[in-house]
């Protein structure tokens, strides 16, 4: 990690102390403030309880939990599934499956950014839910800085995580709200 990287991280930090209901990340170089909306939120929790109904045991379902990348910016999933026994500080290494809710039109931070970033740490499995486009792209297989499988999901679809430890979370997506621009 550069200097500035760690400026910026440390910045990131003081903003998120300060400016509650707002998720503070460096994303591609900067610091990037996303005000928290009720459509997320409640996306966030019915993808935990998707988690939960599939007998994921709640200490492995986090939200907005900082994930340590070593050499790149460090990440805060809307949702992260980790490994069983997966213990603080949360690195990479214990993620399978970091889902984000997009917070913007258009959000290349989730769409490009992240899913290189996930992809070149070997996140096994990445989903993306946007409520502007009434969609989820379900990434698999990381190679490189992306993905060799996307699959693509309309909302009142549902989408199955296939997670390594072979456990199988279907997240319906029949009450996902969606949200104008």
């Amino acid at each position: 990690m550069s200097v500035m990287d760690d400026v910026l991280r440390h910045a990131a930090e003081q903003i998120a102390k300060e400016h509650e209901g707002f998720k503070v990340e460096v994303v591609g170089g900067r610091v990037v403030m996303t005000p928290q909306s009720n459509v997320q939120s409640w996306t966030i929790r019915r993808v935990q309880n998707a988690a939960d109904s599939a007998g994921i045991s709640e200490e492995r379902i986090i939200s907005d939990v900082l994930i340590k990348f070593p050499g790149d910016p460090d990440r805060v999933p809307d949702v992260t599934i980790l490994a069983e026994g997966a213990k603080e500080p949360y690195t990479y290494e214990a993620i399978l499956a970091a889902v984000e809710i997009v917070s913007t039109k258009d959000d290349v931070n989730d769409y490009e950014i992240k899913v290189q970033q996930y992809a070149r740490y070997d996140v096994p499995i990445y989903l993306i839910i946007d409520p502007f486009r009434g969609e989820c792209t379900l990434l698999t297989g990381p190679r490189g800085n992306d993905y060799e499988a996307r699959e693509y999901y309309t909302y009142g679809e549902t989408v199955t995580l296939h997670l390594e430890d072979g456990s199988t979370v279907p997240i319906p997506t029949d009450e996902f709200k969606r949200k104008d621009a």
